[in-house]
């Protein structure tokens, strides 16, 4: 009986999937690695509802848990994408072909391996735009031997009266260590961008069985016409042009806005900058730190120093006034940047000088500059609230005195508060208090930006007091993998905003040099479709060492907080240094998340809102903590990708289909010429 009963509850258990498959309407076209997943989950739920030893749970509630979870598993046990490259060629022993993503290319992709490659070269490589966009492709070179001294030119139609409006460069791909494999991310310039007519890398060479591919950029003004450009490019091997292909460039006509209302920020050090770059001054120092700033606003993002850069406060530590400022140390160095003379418009974010630090208070807890250890939160006499309202205030008046805009300056005083709980229990009410007295300080005209969320997502972490932290906090800007998009948009109906930033899959897209796919892309996509306010990622320019062992370019590490390169550590690879910053993939994938966003915005503006959700939704069905698991690593994705499309294909697909409703709506359609 005992067998006939266990028999009947096993049937009954799988005949309730069955239907509630159909009835939900969840996709079974998830093969292979979906399957596999199907059968952990329905053993699993086998053993928690039938095992003899146990009680038997409810049998629907189970199935709709395991039908939720297969769910998610649906749409990231993906097949391998097709290989995204066309125009295949191969002509004196050099293959290559164009790749349109922005994807990084493993040096072992080739399209002999797959059965989709293009070889149909009769027709033009097309690029399309915008005005005020930057389109990109990949050249990608492959030969079985090693090959030296090839050239890679791009030539415009010279002809045309309007090409000046064209701005084209080349880089070459460096690929790094990573564990055992090798990954792309410096963008090399094949010319010095700071001293005209230099030249970087001069010839290209290949590495037997190996691919080497050439980032190649084209921005369109925002004075371009409409208008169809024409280009060729060339590959040539010891003087012989061996591939040539017509470029057609077509400018849309349309214009991407120049803000769109999302903070995009990252942190920059300034004693890593000091030690990779090694400038010998600080006019040296401020023109090359100048180049990063502009390099970083044209690939869309803000960036500045939080604790080496500041005014020089004098305190009096008995009652807590500021007995004088000096400012020009700061002017000197980042006045500029805060006029928009740098970049041409001030920045859309910017770390305030405040610190823990400059209120006598430790980053760990307690006050210290009478005792010289921390003390408890109620010997402190109310002296840290007084120097943060001081603080504030000259920070205002500075601000009002130079013209400088606040409304998008914060205060970055206080990281990942929850990590210090276990060192400091007070931390929840140091951080609220000090919230509190710089908004007094300033009249609430200081942000207060905090990289925590406003609820507890760890059950074992001691101390969660933060409804201390309510409505004192101005932007929330927890990591991707703790930020709950429906608990999140709950303090935005109170005026609070939300960032995030990074974490990796299955949360938002890898921003290391182990991402594969559209990384950097795929969060502007998640800013979208869960209303965020700002992305934010630590940081840019967190460089281990400036040495031949030990350098950016040959032992990144995870690439983690690195996405600028040290042009002064060029020598160290064999390329002469520039001075100014080298770009990356990641910095480009950004870019072109940011741009993609412009065209959410754009599309919304013209009532097409709704669509762009579904565009959206399409391709990113989950990211964040959605589905509020608690902890996040409940999630039944942990250790694998995330719910969004890994095909960096379809991607660029979705763009380009953007790109014609845009021109649609705001503009004529290009005649056929």
């Amino acid at each position: 009986m005992a067998n006939n009963r266990t028999g009947r509850r096993i049937f009954l258990v799988f005949l309730a999937m069955f239907i509630l498959l159909i009835v939900s309407g969840t996709s079974i076209l998830f093969l292979s690695t979906g399957v596999m997943e199907w059968a952990k989950q329905s053993a699993k739920l086998f053993v928690r509802t039938v095992h003899p030893l146990g009680k038997i749970r409810s049998v629907t509630q189970t199935v709709k848990s395991t039908i939720k979870k297969v769910d998610a598993y649906s749409l990231s046990a993906l097949s391998p994408p097709k290989f995204p490259g066309s125009m295949v060629e191969k002509n004196d022993g050099v293959i290559s072909w164009i790749d349109p993503t922005s994807a990084r290319i493993p040096p072992s992709e080739h399209p002999g391996h797959f059965s989709s490659a293009t070889k149909d070269n009769t027709k033009p490589y097309i690029i399309s735009g915008l005005r005020g966009e930057t389109a990109s492709f990949q050249l990608v070179l492959r030969s079985d031997d090693p090959v030296k001294d090839l050239d890679v030119e791009i030539h415009p139609d010279q002809s045309d009266p309007n090409v000046s409006c064209l701005s084209i460069h080349r880089f070459l791909e460096w690929y790094e260590p990573i564990g055992k494999n090798q990954e792309p991310d410096p963008l090399i310039p094949f010319h010095d961008p700071y001293q005209s007519g230099r030249v970087v890398v001069g010839k290209v060479s290949l590495k037997s069985s190996s691919d080497q591919p050439v980032w190649i950029d084209i921005h369109f003004s925002r004075l371009c016409p409409a208008h169809n450009f024409r280009a060729t490019l060339l590959v040539k091997k010891d003087g012989r042009t061996i591939r040539s292909t017509t470029l057609a460039i077509s400018v849309l006509n349309a214009t991407l806005p120049r803000q769109v209302g999302l903070d995009r920020w990252m942190q920059f050090y300034a004693g890593r900058f000091w030690h990779g770059e090694s400038p010998p001054n600080d006019e040296a120092y401020r023109m090359l730190f100048y180049r990063y700033v502009k390099l970083g606003h044209d690939y869309g993002f803000a960036t500045n120093d939080v604790d080496n850069i500041g005014p020089g406060v004098h305190f009096d530590w008995n009652t807590g006034k500021a007995l004088s400022t000096d400012w020009s140390h700061y002017d000197y160095m980042l006045g500029p940047i805060l006029s928009g003379q740098v970049t041409g418009s001030t920045p859309n974010a910017w770390a305030l000088p405040i610190r823990t630090g400059m209120l006598g208070v430790g980053m760990w807890g307690g006050f210290t500059i009478h005792e010289g250890t921390s003390s408890p939160i109620e010997k402190w006499k109310g002296i840290p609230d007084t120097a943060a309202q001081e603080l504030a205030r000259v920070i205002t008046e500075h601000w009002k005195e130079k013209g400088w805009p606040l409304k998008n300056a914060f205060a970055y005083a206080f990281d990942e508060p929850e990590h210090q709980l276990f060192y400091y229990q007070d931390i929840y009410k140091l951080v609220a208090d000090t919230a509190d007295s710089l908004h007094k300080g300033s009249h609430n005209q200081i942000r207060f930006m905090l990289t925590d969320a406003p609820y507890a997502w760890d059950r074992k972490q001691p101390g969660h007091h933060k409804s201390l932290m309510k409505g004192k906090v101005d932007i929330w800007s927890p990591n991707s993998e703790t930020f709950m998009p429906d608990r999140m948009a709950k303090v935005q109906t109170i005026g609070e905003r939300t960032w995030f930033y990074q974490s990796g899959p299955p949360f938002i897209g890898a921003s290391d040099l182990y991402s594969t796919g559209v990384g950097f892309r795929m969060w502007f996509w998640a800013a979208w479709k869960y209303r965020t306010n700002g992305v934010f990622y630590w940081a840019d320019d967190f460089w281990p060492d400036n040495t031949m062992a030990v350098n950016p370019y040959t032992n990144p590490g995870t690439g983690d907080g690195i996405i600028f390169y040290p042009g002064h550590q060029l020598h160290l690879i064999g390329f002469p240094d520039i001075d100014g910053p080298v770009p990356s993939i990641r910095m480009a994938q950004w870019r072109r998340g940011y741009d993609d966003y412009k065209y959410f915005f754009m599309l919304a503006k013209k009532g097409r809102r709704e669509e762009v959700d579904k565009t959206v939704n399409h391709l990113v069905h989950k990211a964040l903590d959605d589905g509020d698991y608690f902890p996040y690593w409940y999630n039944p994705l942990w250790h694998k990708p995330g719910a969004w499309s890994h095909n960096p294909k379809d991607w660029h697909d979705t763009r380009i289909k953007m790109a014609k409703e845009i021109e649609s709506l705001y503009g004529q359609s290009l005649p056929k010429n």
